[in-house]
């Protein structure tokens, strides 16, 4: 056997192993129950114990602040979020009756992918009782950002999930030409994208996205808050199934 076949061969492996453990009925093993901790300073939320598979990137945000005062006015932003994070959080609107889900992902992170497939399928098993709010949070670099750029833009379009969704098949979007091409085979307008992917509302949005992570503790990606749960990073199905339906029993939304 060559050393490439058996590189291959350990890679596979371990993706295989990766999602086997995702599909195993965790809430369901003795002592698999889940464990919440309250988040003191932001109630009604609380933290499931432990986490779930997560990337972590080495530049945050780069490139969207000036460095001399980035670290400054990103204190500030999620000092001022802290007090009232709902509305940045969920939107403006919540239907009565319907569970809120914030979901923190990253173009390059792989457990992201994951993570969307069983928001899909949680979302198919139980339609119109989850309401999914995007945020971007770029965490490797320019490309990331750009995507994220892009994708907050084409949500101006009502076209934002198929943009990502599309993004997800190109190799690498790094250059703003990538990003138009990829948005001009969907039909956007894409005179009208790369106007609103250089606007301040766009930038805010970044901003406020990224003040929610600081508050959340969202330090990677996947992030999601099911409700009044924040979840860190990608969990197996079963156990995301089984938060949401207690999610979905609370009465009321969590604010």
């Amino acid at each position: 056997m060559t050393v490439r076949r058996r590189d291959l061969l350990i890679a596979g492996g371990v993706v295989a192993a990766i999602y086997g453990l995702r599909a195993l009925p965790w809430d369901r093993l003795p002592g698999g129950g889940p464990r919440f901790t309250d988040i003191e300073d932001l109630p009604p939320f609380r933290r499931l114990e432990g986490g779930g598979l997560t990337s972590v990137g080495t530049a945050v945000l780069a490139g969207i602040e000036p460095a001399s005062n980035q670290a400054a006015q990103r204190r500030a932003r999620a000092d001022a979020m802290r007090a009232d994070p709902c509305p940045a959080l969920f939107g403006p609107d919540v239907p009565s009756g319907m569970v809120p889900i914030a979901y923190f992902s990253e173009f390059l992170c792989p457990y992201c992918r994951a993570l969307e497939r069983d928001l899909d399928t949680l979302e198919a098993e139980f339609p119109g009782t989850f309401k999914l709010v995007q945020h971007e949070l770029p965490i490797f670099g320019p490309p990331s950002e750009l995507a994220a750029r892009a994708s907050v833009a084409a949500a101006r379009q009502g076209r934002q999930q198929e943009l990502r969704r599309r993004f997800m098949r190109v190799p690498l979007v790094a250059e703003d030409e990538t990003v138009l091409r990829v948005a001009a085979n969907i039909g956007l307008d894409t005179d009208r994208l790369a106007r609103d992917m250089a606007s301040p509302e766009v930038q805010a949005e970044l901003d406020a996205t990224r003040a929610l992570a600081d508050v959340f503790g969202f330090f990677g990606t996947p992030g999601l808050v099911v409700g009044r749960t924040v979840l860190n990073g990608a969990i197996p199905y079963p156990l995301l199934r089984r938060i949401a339906a207690d999610e979905a029993a609370e009465p009321g939304a969590p604010c």
